[in-house]
């Protein structure tokens, strides 16, 4: 069956022994068209065997798996002159009702057991997923029930910040770093939820090159130094920005959504109804004043702040507000929309932990031990990739041709199955012309008023793809004629 994606990502794959390459082909490719568990990938008790041979080799690793989809991720990077790295943290839970998964770490209690996965995810700036260029995976130790909380938070704060959970934001903020030095030729600007607003990476943002900035939502009214000494002077961001006036107005649609614990109190989780929001923009400069840490107090640093704040809200409902800390500059107003736009790409990284866990159910796998679960796991984040992918193509680059995406044996077969016809056309469909083919293979109906494909969809179409590629390789391509 022609996987040539699967050749692309794993190119550059070193497992120590080329018969375990192989059959990571041959285990990503019976994962792309999993349905419930790896038995409904596989074709018999064989290719179940060698799955399972593969995710319990000790000498196989996740992070060589990865590593190859890393370089086949930078590697489409440089072909765009800016790309963003999204970085954010998911609970893979694997919490289980009989026998626990040897390995996994506490998460909210110790009694719920799973892995954090923070992976940095490279989109271009028109959406395109670009693929995984870094990850931490790491389990949590267990929690400490013999002290009370005045006690945990007065250890975190005493504790190194290298010794912190949150060190994990600095470690991506580097690494994207290491990557714009070794690609000069792409600007990547690191982009990250309010969890990450911590003052450490802002100092580190004094030694970026050139071609590296990041965009970070504010969750913390920070202090700031005084351009003066007057006593209207500024003491915080936000008075800051209340000192500056309104550069535009815009709209936003704001979607809904429902809190998942009841009586949430919070302005970010509480449940909201979707509407369309108008949107008042400003912006301004401030030097942020460095907080004291037990090993003393961090340097100030010079920082643009963007806020996007909503006006005249429905009553009952928080306004909208973006406080963006960022290294772009901020100039003019075509530079802010564009840092509004670029952190507004964050979100991705969001559908594509949804298609990880809803659409892989990768927390429904049945694998008894942390090392072959993370093995497995490493597989179906390509996998995940590989659907984002296309749907940002079919979105982003609708009037390319499909075969920069698909080979004519994936898209010819799909196309005379769908069309009833034994007759391939002259002309190449388009990108969005096939992936509309592909999502109605999934079930899409393609009605009036109806939103585009999902993920979920996009990949039921695919799994089917796969399915008539195989069927046209084995019987043949005989009896078609190519009409024009």
């Amino acid at each position: 069956m022609p996987q040539d994606w699967i050749e692309t990502e794993f190119s550059e794959l070193k497992l120590g022994d080329p018969r375990r390459e192989d059959r990571a082909r041959i285990v990503l490719e019976q994962l792309s068209r999993v349905a419930d568990s790896p038995p409904d990938a596989c074709r018999g008790t064989n290719e179940l065997a060698g799955m399972y041979r593969f995710v319990g080799n000790s000498n196989i690793q996740p992070d060589d798996i990865l590593l190859a989809h890393h370089q086949a991720s930078l590697h489409r990077t440089t072909e765009y002159d800016l790309v963003v790295l999204a970085q954010d943290t998911t609970v893979i839970d694997l919490t289980k009702p009989n026998r626990q998964v040897a390995g996994a770490g506490p998460i909210e209690s110790n009694d719920k057991r799973g892995v954090f996965l923070h992976p940095l995810y490279a989109i271009s700036e028109s959406g395109v997923a670009l693929g995984i260029v870094d990850q931490v995976i790491w389990t949590r130790d267990e929690i400490r029930t013999d002290l009370s909380d005045n006690e945990k938070r007065e250890l975190r704060r005493n504790q190194a910040f290298e010794e912190k959970e949150s060190c994990r934001w600095m470690d991506m903020l580097q690494s994207g770093e290491q990557i714009a030095r070794a690609h000069p030729g792409t600007h990547y600007v690191n982009v990250a939820d309010s969890e990450c607003d911590i003052c450490e990476l802002y100092v580190e943002s004094t030694s970026f090159p050139e071609n590296y900035d990041f965009i970070i939502r504010g969750c913390h009214n920070r202090s700031v130094v005084a351009s003066d000494e007057a006593e209207d002077a500024a003491r915080n961001i936000d008075e800051a920005l209340e000192n500056s006036p309104f550069k535009f107005c815009t709209e936003a649609t704001v979607s809904g959504r429902t809190s998942k614990i009841a009586g949430e109190t919070r302005a970010r989780r509480k449940s909201r109804e979707a509407r369309h929001a108008k949107i008042q923009v400003r912006a301004c400069q401030v030097t942020v004043r460095g907080p004291d840490r037990p090993g003393g107090r961090l340097p100030d640093v010079v920082l643009n702040v963007v806020e996007a704040i909503e006006v005249d809200p429905p009553d009952g409902e928080e306004p909208i507000r973006w406080v963006l800390l960022t290294t772009m500059p901020i100039d003019s107003v075509k530079q802010i929309e564009r840092i509004i736009g670029l952190y507004a790409l964050r979100w991705n990284i969001e559908l594509y932990f949804k298609t990880l866990k809803s659409g892989m159910r990768v927390e429904k796998l049945k694998y008894e031990t942390l090392d072959r679960y993370l093995t497995a796991m490493s597989m179906l984040m390509i996998v995940a990739w590989r659907v984002e992918f296309i749907k940002g193509a079919a979105r982003h680059d609708p009037d390319s041709s499909c075969e920069k995406y698909f080979s004519r044996d994936e898209w010819i077969p799909c196309y005379l199955v769908a069309n009833q016809t034994r007759e391939i056309p002259s002309v190449v469909p388009t990108t969005s012309e096939f992936l509309l083919l592909i999502s109605e293979l999934g079930g899409y109906l393609n009605k009036k008023g109806q939103g585009p494909p999902g993920s979920m969809t996009i990949w039921r179409g695919l799994r089917r793809l796969e399915a008539y590629a195989e069927a046209y390789q084995v019987f043949g391509k005989q009896n078609l004629t190519c009409v024009g």
